[in-house]
């Protein structure tokens, strides 16, 4: 599949960070990490991205916050593999993805102490493994988990339940996630974000992005015959049948 290929996502990927770097998006985050990948990529048939680490900075406040939060970091760990030689109409094409955001307040007003909170996307590897306890799709969004199991938690209750149902995403959608999220591009400090959000050429890595890991996954959604083996209603959406 052309947008699977190694030497097309390699391509994307150096593409994209000449793209950030135009938009002066690079302020926020450490682009040059991504250098690192774009030769790592083998050019096979399939795409294969060993997990990578972006860190974020925001030294602005976000609405909605408890405790009242000075600034943040957001670390942003994915993962992403395909299978080779695969036809997307029989079987999931996605081998291996997983995302995660560790999100890292500081509050001033209490000597610099940190407050953490985390979500991991990841696609569910239990096959074979009997029945599921609780609602489990195929992709799911989940708040807490190991990145913050153990920590101190005052008066707020972590549980590994609910599991979201979320299309995966690449790198590509996830830094697009984290950018949205965490910062306000309204901001003047963020106002590159507008640019960027606006460059064709951003859009259209976008786009390549969404046909690889979303449309899949919402033609699943529409599969209530289970006819595909993988991406179906009942494994996308299980509280749907």
């Amino acid at each position: 599949m052309d947008i699977w290929s190694g030497k097309n996502f390699s391509q994307d990927l150096s593409d994209y960070i000449s793209i950030i770097e135009k938009h002066y998006v690079g302020s926020l985050f450490d682009v040059r990490k991504l250098y690192e990948y774009v030769d790592k990529i083998p050019f096979e048939d399939y795409c294969l991205m060993d997990e990578i680490e972006l860190e974020f900075v925001n030294y602005k406040p976000i609405s909605q916050t408890n405790p009242k939060i000075t600034h943040f970091r957001v670390n942003l760990l994915n993962t992403l593999a395909s299978k080779p030689n695969i036809d997307p109409r029989f079987i999931d094409p996605i081998d291996k993805c997983s995302f995660e955001i560790i999100v890292t307040g500081f509050c001033d007003a209490v000597d610099g102490a940190e407050y953490k909170m985390a979500w991991h996307l990841d696609k569910d590897e239990g096959e074979g493994c009997g029945p599921h306890k609780y609602t489990h799709p195929l992709y799911h969004f989940q708040y807490g988990g190991k990145r913050v199991y153990g920590l101190p938690t005052g008066g707020m209750m972590l549980m590994g339940a609910p599991r979201l149902p979320h299309p995966p995403m690449d790198i590509f959608l996830s830094i697009h996630f984290v950018l949205n999220n965490f910062f306000n591009k309204e901001e003047e400090d963020f106002s590159c974000l507008k640019d960027l959000f606006s460059d064709f050429d951003y859009l259209n890595i976008l786009e390549k992005a969404k046909k690889r890991m979303w449309y899949p996954y919402f033609k699943g959604l529409n599969d209530q015959e289970m006819s595909h083996p993988n991406l179906n209603l009942a494994s996308l959406f299980p509280l749907a049948v």
